[in-house]
């Protein structure tokens, strides 16, 4: 009865939890996956497209920066959720918890590292 009920909501938790990790993972995994097809281009554009040298030049910090800067962000909240757990907070009345934590993070980060950008640049 009981005991039966009780397992099988242990085995749905460990599921929804094995079900979380393989998204971020998968997330994770797709991030570096388009890192590294961005840095193959932009190496490919540098050797082979004379037009494309001269707009690096002189936008710097939009060809580098930004990209940059969204899978630093992406990295620090993910690594923030994985050592600290869900990430929740609140603020200026509106309470962020589940999938928004995260995101809203990722958005707080984000846009500081591009202020960071555009405030040195």
């Amino acid at each position: 009865g009981d005991n039966m009920d009780e397992d099988k909501k242990v085995e749905s938790e460990s599921n929804i939890l094995q079900l979380r990790n393989s998204v971020k993972y998968i997330a994770i995994f797709a991030a570096i996956v388009l890192g590294a097809m961005y840095i193959f281009w932009l190496f490919w554009s540098f050797n082979n497209d004379i037009k494309f040298v001269e707009i690096m030049y002189r936008h710097l910090a939009m060809v580098l920066g930004v990209p940059g800067s969204v899978i630093a962000a992406f990295v620090l909240v993910t690594v923030l959720e994985q050592v600290s757990g869900q990430i929740k907070f609140e603020g200026l009345g509106f309470k962020f918890e589940g999938a928004s934590g995260p995101i809203v993070m990722w958005v707080i980060v984000f846009c500081a590292l591009i202020g960071g950008i555009k405030l040195l640049w």
